[in-house]
């Protein structure tokens, strides 16, 4: 076999999808497996490490597998909830050999060596690799692109090369070719036309708004309906879908219309002069998930904008500044006529359109909105993206960078947990505010002013505050599916806002300094102590100031056991609060 030679910029390329590709890894495999049984040191001493590791500034993290074999590599920053950025490349010693790198490959299959269920160790490797591959690809056409759009809502939901950071296949896109993925990825500042079929009118089904005046728009007529380019080839093939086209009720007519933008979620269309986002169905596993819009959900995220109505316009006055944003309508094709239930419902999926409303224009132009996880995040040169955005705050409020980011913190923080947890534990609602789902807008000063959160799919509610008979005139099916019982619900509210989003905000504003990540993180206990008596002193906020673990939802695991999102474990992490507050805290 002929090798071809790789230019340097292609072997850099290689190194930072590698080495993301490790970082993610190690990190899920540190905080959900290694750190809660005491099997790694974030500061080893060890006198047999590496040579290339002895004598290097950072911290050496030394985990012990368990067949008494050894993992060692460097970290420039670890934070208090063991959160690593690794700068060297993981180091491995077997029984009676020496120390030996690892690429992410080798890695994956010694981590996963010992985990139960190695029947399903096979399609997790597939999945890192595919992950590294299409990261691999990202960054290349990345650089290219530039992301140099003026809208700061679009730039920050292409902009996201890296994706979740402590997921072991944040990239991870089965069945995708490398064309399709090119075209319809936000990472690399894709746009494209939906496709469309003639449709019978009688053949359309909506809930909530009526949205065929928006199709209309984007399609340049009426009586078009549209799929995600990735659907199409599916639904070409399906045998209900070729009996109602031979009966002329369909025609497929191909790509046509406005081109639309694919933001951070993939599948979840934007538009700056759409009133609404379109979030459509397709059969492709991102992450942990396969990305269809499940019958149920079109009916549970339009009746939630309906049950929730009335806490949507009472925030506006007990928590300003935070917002959820509605999705009153959904869409799809109905061919029951034609087919079983059970074809139909697949096609019904197939087709199946969340609509998401929009930030309006005059919003966008004020508070130059963008996702959490744009700021929180590494930019393609390896600094936190919120930095910048921190500097500039500074220089406006004419303080240093430290002082700035505390006072960031504390405006982001205080409309992020303010409202979420009003919601929860005042109407038992439970959002699901992580770092893609959460939008920020800033004041002058760039100061966080504003905080919406969206995407109700996640969104729960808490049986105590929302019994059946509230719930009477939804199917059975889809009220099921918004219920969480008290404890679980703490846990996803408690997860998404302080570890995942919280978590490496404090992260990424420290910047390695340890005496800040402190002073950040008892910003955050004062703001929890100071909603407890408001919020009527609920039990799991009391405990959790008093040192209650915080949950960490387990994506590597569940990944690995193949699990349903809502059935994610949580690992319980250390308490960063406790340490940071003043006494009060009891």
């Amino acid at each position: 076999m002929i090798r071809v030679a790789r230019s340097p910029y292609e072997r850099t390329l290689d190194g930072e999808a590698q080495r993301h590709a490790i970082d993610c890894l190690l990190n899920c495999y540190l905080r959900e497996y290694a750190l809660p049984r005491g099997e790694a040191s974030l500061d080893s001493r060890a006198p047999d490490l590496p040579m290339s590791l002895r004598h290097a500034e950072g911290r050496c993290v030394g985990i012990r597998l368990a067949d008494g074999s050894r993992l060692a590599l460097l970290a420039d920053r670890a934070s208090v909830l063991g959160r690593c950025r690794f700068v060297s490349p993981p180091y491995f010693k077997g029984h009676d050999q020496g120390w030996r790198p690892l690429d992410a490959t080798e890695l994956a299959r010694l981590l996963l060596a010992p985990l139960n269920g190695p029947e399903r160790h096979g399609e997790l490797l597939e999945q890192i690799d595919n992950s590294l591959r299409i990261t691999r690809a990202f960054l290349t056409h990345a650089r290219a692109a530039n992301h140099d759009q003026a809208d700061t809502l679009l730039r920050s939901e292409q902009g996201q090369v890296w994706g979740h950071a402590l997921h072991p296949t944040p990239k991870s896109r089965d069945g995708v070719s490398e064309a399709d993925l090119l075209a319809c990825s936000p990472e690399v500042g894709a746009q494209f036309p939906l496709h469309w079929f003639r449709v019978d009118p009688a053949l359309i089904r909506h809930q909530g708004d009526d949205p065929r005046g928006l199709l209309a728009r984007i399609a340049g007529a009426d009586d078009l309906y549209p799929c995600h380019p990735w659907e199409v080839s599916r639904l070409l093939a399906d045998p209900l879908v070729r009996r109602v086209r031979d009966l002329g009720l369909l025609e497929y007519l191909g790509p046509q219309g406005l081109a639309l933008y694919p933001t951070s979620s993939v599948r979840t269309l934007y538009h700056p002069a759409l009133s609404h986002f379109l979030k459509f169905s397709i059969h492709v596993r991102l992450t942990n998930c396969v990305r269809k819009n499940a019958w149920y959900e079109l009916d549970s995220a339009v009746a939630l904008t309906g049950l929730l109505g009335p806490l949507m316009r009472e925030l506006t006055d007990s928590q300003p500044g935070f917002a959820l944003m509605p999705e009153p309508a959904a869409s799809t094709l109905d061919l029951s006529a034609h087919g079983s239930a059970e074809e139909a419902r697949e096609v019904t999926e197939c087709f199946g359109i969340l609509y998401r409303q929009n930030l309006d224009a005059a919003s966008r132009a004020r508070y130059q909105p963008r996702v959490a996880m744009a700021l929180f995040t590494w930019t393609l040169d390896g600094i936190s993206a919120c930095q910048a955005p921190v500097a500039h705050c500074a220089a406006q409020l004419g303080v240093d960078q430290a002082e700035a980011a505390l006072r960031w913190l504390r405006a982001y923080a205080g409309l992020l947990l303010g409202g979420s947890l009003h919601c929860l534990f005042r109407h038992g609602v439970a959002l699901e505010p992580h770092l893609q789902n959460t939008l920020l807008g800033f004041d002058a000063q760039g100061l966080p002013c504003r905080v919406w959160v969206r995407d109700l799919e996640g969104t729960k509610l808490v049986p105590e505050h929302w019994p059946a008979e509230r719930l009477a005139h939804l199917d059975a099916r889809t009220r099921a599916s918004l219920y969480y019982d008290a404890d679980k619900a703490w846990k996803r509210v408690a997860y998404c806002s302080l570890v995942n989003n919280l978590g490496e905000a404090v992260f990424h504003l420290a910047d390695g300094d340890v005496a800040l990540e402190e002073r950040l993180w008892r910003e955050i206990a004062d703001l929890l102590e100071a909603r407890r008596a408001p919020l009527g002193d609920p039990r799991a906020l009391r405990e959790l100031c008093a040192g209650a673990p915080l949950p960490s939802k387990e994506n590597f695991m569940t990944r690995l056991l193949m699990k349903a999102d809502r059935e994610a474990g949580y690992t319980a992490l250390p308490n960063p609060l406790t340490a940071t507050c003043h006494g009060e805290c009891r």
